[in-house]
């Protein structure tokens, strides 16, 4: 697992389809653009839906599928086939991760995938069950929180620490695909660790990489992003989730990003040093000053470069005696003066 920096999760979720080889490929292609994890989905989707599941309206407008169900069996793959992912994964040097819909892929997934996080979705935190499982183990927990409110939040917190103080990571999150800019309201991510003082993230669902690369400068420590290999593809989340090229910039804008932020020290490099000898001013001299003459002020001005004495400085040199022969327009040192 990686901890330096940002960690960044590409979601692939159902975007496989349900095809084992389109999983293999995604994976190859997003271990090449540096993310940190590649997420999968895992759950039965007869201990998931009850016969009264509905669609969502993103879902109806993006797949043919008649029922919940039947979307859902057409995007799946066999557990046994998450586990040849995991083991890809690793081969390439990056943490698979998947979430966990039901207590039978949560077990599973323990015993055959040594995943570097459990991820909670947002549609998972009334999962009880789930969310006391991972109570009773010690690893790493990211959570979303799309449609959950500051009480309920606290409510799985504790549930989650009941048995162990947990490590969690609270991601902001709109649960909308895609999300309006209007309604990111990225701020609260800061409300949420200040309220909860815990580490925050953002998974994020908007079109684009720009409130992504915003959180970061606002201090997420995780970012989650849904990825396709082709948005064209039928399935509920490829529209609304960044191809290859889009996740190879939103990687490259993140590690810059979390470059530039640097520290709270105030420093300078010798680049801007120099920038600073060369645009700054110094105290010269208006005229010839000679060896014994007191300086005044009407002796001096003020102009480039910036390698002698500041003219903030200049009661460093006005009333001070000239020790040396001074040519008029030139910079005033301190060996000048006594």
């Amino acid at each position: 697992m990686k901890t330096n920096g940002v960690y960044i999760i590409a979601e692939v979720g159902p975007n496989h389809n349900g095809d084992l080889n389109l999983a293999f490929k995604m994976v190859e292609e997003i271990a090449k653009t540096g993310v940190d994890a590649i997420k999968f989905q895992m759950y039965n989707p007869l201990e998931l839906y009850s016969a009264d599941a509905i669609m969502a309206k993103y879902q109806k407008e993006n797949v043919d599928s008649k029922s919940i169900l039947e979307m859902s069996k057409s995007h799946q793959l066999q557990p046994e086939e998450h586990f040849l992912l995991f083991k890809k994964c690793k081969e390439l040097g990056v943490d698979y991760i998947c979430t966990a819909f039901d207590m039978e892929s949560m077990l599973y997934l323990d015993e055959h995938c040594d995943m570097a996080y459990y991820k909670i979705a947002s549609g998972e935190i009334y999962s009880l069950d789930i969310l006391e499982y991972i109570s009773a183990h010690k690893k790493p927990v990211i959570m979303s929180t799309g449609m959950a409110d500051y009480d309920t939040i606290d409510k799985i917190i504790n549930i989650l620490n009941s048995k162990n103080k947990q490590d969690i990571t609270i991601l902001h999150c709109i649960s909308n695909y895609p999300a309006k800019y209007e309604e990111v309201n990225l701020n609260n991510m800061l409300a949420i660790r200040d309220r909860f003082k815990c580490k925050v993230g953002f998974s994020d669902h908007t079109i684009g990489n720009e409130c992504a690369i915003a959180a970061v400068a606002l201090g997420a420590k995780i970012i989650e992003k849904h990825v396709t290999l082709d948005k064209t593809l039928p399935g509920p989340d490829h529209k609304a989730s960044i191809d290859i090229p889009e996740l190879y910039s939103l990687v490259d804008s993140i590690r810059h990003i979390e470059t530039a932020m640097g520290t709270f020290e105030r420093h300078f490099s010798d680049a801007q040093k120099e920038v600073a000898n060369v645009a700054r001013k110094s105290i010269v001299a208006k005229r010839d000053i000679m060896k014994g003459e007191i300086i005044t002020k009407d002796d001096i001005c003020f102009k480039r470069p910036g390698t002698g004495i500041s003219p903030l400085d200049f009661m460093d040199v006005v009333g001070h005696m000239a020790v040396t022969n001074i040519q008029g327009n030139r910079v005033i040192k301190l060996d000048n003066i006594s």
